[in-house]
């Protein structure tokens, strides 16, 4: 069995012999058919979970949306009274008892909540469960799309540069987490605040969509998750030579409106959740600039080729 281990591992170390286009090209085509095979059997894990995970989504919103009177009144702690003039008792053919009365609930105890969900067309229920597998998929196959990716192209980088692409890996993923953790724990429940405060103040009726309500959360969620990559792309360069502390510190402001201009592409049209992914994305570049220079890189290869040709 470890002599299978091994073998197994040698797929990844570097190989110095060159495989012919043909060969190249089919072993890419099934790394491809690898890894849709990955995400179709994802989406097949998650779409039985569909509910669990529409229901993780709307966890943050579910304050402030609207239930049915039946079920405010099955809830515990509310008490209600009848009023004997309007009850009315009745039988029917079958023999069923039936019993309207007019319900007296105490003021402040049946909270209607804010937001209206409604389905857009009669389809809409099954896109939104699709969507959402198709996300949860994504998320689950992903270790396994990049095992498949990493199949084809580290047998052509040293094993230098693996090592280092793996801790950049992890790093990676750890960044991705935490900017999905970060949004769906402190953005969205103060984006969902914000808006329904804005739009009571207008005096307007939160009527929205139920699958634009999911595809705004995923949208939020997924956008911090990649945002969150920046670091790794700035250390990347970094480690080339291609930048150094100085020049980041040198081009703060620049970043810094272009940071913003990032966040209003990526997150829903609105400023506090722009500011909220901005404000993380400005500490993690601030956070780059040290660690290039407490690393000794504090010029880039370009900047030290600038100064030499300046001599």
């Amino acid at each position: 069995m470890w002599s299978r281990i091994k073998t197994f591992v040698k797929k990844f170390r570097y190989d110095e012999s060159e495989l012919p286009f043909l060969e190249h090209l089919d072993a890419f085509r099934s790394a491809l058919v690898r890894m849709g095979a990955s995400l179709l059997i994802g989406m097949l894990i998650c779409l039985p979970f569909a509910d669990d995970l529409i229901r993780v989504l709307r966890a943050p919103a579910e304050p402030y949306i609207e239930k049915p009177n039946s079920v405010l009144l099955a809830e515990e702690g509310v008490r209600v009274s009848f009023s004997e003039s309007s009850f009315k008792k009745s039988v029917s053919d079958s023999g069923e008892v039936q019993i309207e009365a007019d319900v007296i609930v105490p003021e402040g105890q049946l909270e209607t909540g804010l937001i209206r969900l409604q389905f857009s067309e009669p389809a809409a229920a099954l896109k939104m469960w699709l969507l959402v597998s198709f996300f949860g998929g994504l998320l689950i196959s992903l270790p396994f799309m990049i095992f498949f990716l990493a199949l084809f192209i580290l047998p052509g980088i040293r094993d230098l540069e693996q090592r280092l692409i793996r801790r950049i890996s992890l790093f990676s993923g750890f960044l991705f987490l935490l900017g999905v953790y970060m949004g769906y724990k402190i953005t969205l429940p103060l984006a969902l605040d914000l808006m329904l405060k804005i739009g009571g103040q207008l005096g307007g009726e939160s009527i929205w969509f139920y699958s634009k309500y999911i595809t705004f959360s995923l949208q939020l969620l997924f956008a911090f998750g990649l945002a969150f990559q920046l670091p790794v792309v700035i250390l990347i360069l970094g480690k080339m030579g291609l930048v150094g502390s100085t020049q980041l510190r040198d081009k703060r402001r620049h970043v810094i409106v272009g940071l913003l201009i990032l966040s209003m592409l990526l997150t829903p049209p609105d400023l506090l959740t722009q500011l909220l992914l901005a404000a993380p994305l400005i500490l993690l570049y601030e956070f780059c600039i040290w660690f290039l220079y407490l690393t000794g890189n504090r010029k880039g290869r370009v900047k030290e080729i600038e100064e030499s040709e300046d001599e």
